[in-house]
């Protein structure tokens, strides 16, 4: 008897998730939370706060504005344009957009990003260079960038500005394998720093120089850390025009937070957030690191200094949606079909129905 298997996959929900992002000011945005965008100001104490904000910010114009309907968007802030940057914050467009939003105008624009190579919007990371205005990826085993230093400038005066995904942009060779890396990394002293990926021990990290596009060929050790999945922030200088040269790496465990600093090649530990992971974004200041629960869209504050312990407040999360900008569900789906001589063959996805044909 041949058994055959097939399942008939239906669109699954998929949590779509915003991201919260400080501004020159220190200024708090969230955008893409169960209240719509927000500017929460450069109270600390408020962001946190146990009573709702008594005169919301709340941000309107959605002209061009980001769905925030997917389940991995990437958000920056560019200190010398004064822009906040959202990549992959449109499931219509994919990583073949970046969305702008200008603070001075609180208007949003949208970059065409184009290219026939393009980092895979499941699992890739990225970061907005500090000095360059340039965002860097990593997906599919290596590094892309988009266009070239500065090009986002042109935003101003071309608002039909494109740019192209360059897909190693690189004078040397990688030096480890990326196959299979799911990647981590954080912003110090223009370089990029990759954790948790092969050849590395604990505590270590791969270096690639910006300026000069070059792998370091040897790890660098930063003192003591256990790395694993997780996510990171730069620290922004007390003078952002200054690159900063300190991020922080937030385990996906949460039982720590760990500040590598890249001058000194040391690590600093501090508290955890207690719960982290992919449904958790991350913005900071020059004193303090900001986490956003996505799905409520509640907020916890860490202040960067050694003994500092996180606040948290529900406040937040009683503002009534914002109409017209509410984040919708994100969605998946996925048909799988199998056969076997003998037996059942399973497979694992958004499955809500199995039906299986007896041959003979």
């Amino acid at each position: 008897m041949k058994v055959v298997s097939i399942l008939v996959a239906a669109a699954a929900s998929v949590q779509a998730i915003g991201c919260t992002v400080n501004d020159m000011s220190q200024n708090l945005y969230v955008f893409g939370a169960p209240y719509g965008d927000i500017n929460l100001g450069a109270s600390s104490s408020d962001w946190v706060s146990s009573a709702a904000p008594a005169t919301p910010n709340v941000l309107t114009n959605i002209a061009n504005r980001p769905a925030f309907d997917t389940a991995n968007p990437s958000c920056a802030f560019a200190p010398y344009l004064n822009y906040i940057t959202v990549l992959n914050g449109d499931s219509s467009k994919g990583l073949k957009a970046l969305h702008v939003f200008d603070v001075k105008s609180a208007t949003w624009s949208i970059v065409s990003l184009t290219g026939a190579d393009i980092p895979d919007a499941v699992d890739y990371a990225a970061t907005l260079d500090h000095n360059t205005n340039v965002v860097y990826a990593w997906s599919r085993g290596y590094i892309y960038r988009v266009g070239d230093a500065n090009d986002l400038t042109k935003l101003a005066t071309n608002p039909s500005l494109s740019l192209p995904w360059i897909p190693k942009p690189i004078v040397n060779d990688q030096p480890f394998d990326g196959a299979g890396y799911k990647p981590v990394f954080g912003q110090g002293t223009n370089h990029l720093h990759f954790l948790n990926a092969p050849g590395l021990a604990n505590g270590q990290a791969w270096i690639f120089v910006i300026h000069y596009s070059w792998w370091q060929p040897e790890p660098q050790t930063f003192g003591s850390f256990k790395a694993g999945p997780g996510q990171t922030i730069y620290i922004p200088e007390l003078d952002q025009s200054k690159a900063p040269a300190v991020f922080a790496y937030i385990p996906d465990d949460g039982s720590a937070t760990y500040l590598i600093d890249t001058i000194t090649n040391t690590t600093t530990t501090i508290a955890g957030f207690g719960k982290s992971g992919p449904t958790y974004r991350y913005s900071a200041t020059s004193s303090n690191i900001v986490q956003l629960d996505t799905s409520s869209g509640n907020l916890k504050v860490l202040p960067v200094a050694a003994g500092g312990s996180v606040s948290s407040g529900t406040g937040v999360s009683l503002l009534p949606s914002a109409t017209g900008i509410k984040k919708p569900t994100a969605t998946a789906s996925a048909v799988a079909t199998s056969s076997k001589s003998s037996g059942l063959s399973v497979a694992v996805g958004a499955v809500l129905m199995l039906s299986t044909l007896f041959l003979f």
